[in-house]
């Protein structure tokens, strides 16, 4: 009859006492270390800005005239000197022969600036005549006064029309359409954008963008000759 062997039991006891061990030591570890972490702090982190960022970083633009705008892109604008407050579009800008007026073509607006350069600058519209009701309003940036700085020649753009201004008296003397017959051509759907007066102001250049040409106008006739 065989016998069962006596060192059985304590080697298995031995074994699950030491598999206890295993177990439960983890677990004591883990509830350890649970409860060895620090509790979140309620202070605001504040994250950190990207290497790469707009001047104005997270400002929303702004106009300040009298310190730094911010424009849209996030670009920062100081002006040196005194900012003139001009109408919406300004893109372009003549100066008058004596240096004390300057004009400022704005979408379908113009504007003279008298004494710009002290602290009296006064900025007055130019009243165009022009039929609003019609749209015919300028909306171009070529200008240029004459060598006299008696006339003032504004492109009208769109209008396909050259206009002509009494610098002194501020009132429209003359519009020369670019649009017509001229050397058995028909032009049509004109489109005036900048000028240029010859050296003796007796021919004026206007490109006529749609036609892709190059007007030219006498100008003591006040008509379109090339």
């Amino acid at each position: 009859m065989r016998h069962r062997p006596r060192g059985l039991l304590p080697i298995l006891a031995c074994s699950l006492t030491a598999l206890s061990i295993v177990i439960i030591m983890p677990v004591a570890i883990a509830q350890q270390t649970k409860s060895a972490k620090p509790k979140s702090s309620t202070r605001r982190v504040t994250k950190p800005r990207p290497y790469l960022h707009a001047p104005a970083v997270n400002e929303y633009a702004k106009h300040d005239p009298s310190g730094t705008t911010i424009l849209p892109e996030g670009k920062l604008l100081k002006p040196v000197g005194r900012a003139v407050p001009l109408a919406q579009w300004p893109h372009g800008l003549a100066i008058a022969p004596d240096g004390k007026t300057l004009f400022v073509p704005s979408e379908g607006v113009g504007q003279t600036i008298t004494d710009w350069d002290t602290t009296a600058a006064q900025t007055k519209e130019l009243p165009t005549g022009l039929d609003e009701a019609k749209k015919r309003k300028p909306n171009a940036g070529g200008c240029v006064f004459s060598p006299d700085g008696k006339t003032l020649f504004w492109s009208g753009g769109e209008n396909g029309a050259i206009y002509l201004f009494d610098a002194a008296a501020r009132t429209l003397i003359a519009e020369v359409s670019l649009n017509g017959e001229l050397a058995g051509r028909k032009w049509s759907d004109s489109d005036a954008i900048d000028i240029a007066l010859s050296a003796d102001g007796k021919f004026l250049y206007c490109a006529d963008v749609t036609n892709f040409r190059v007007a030219v106008i006498d100008v003591e006739a006040r008509k379109m000759v090339g």
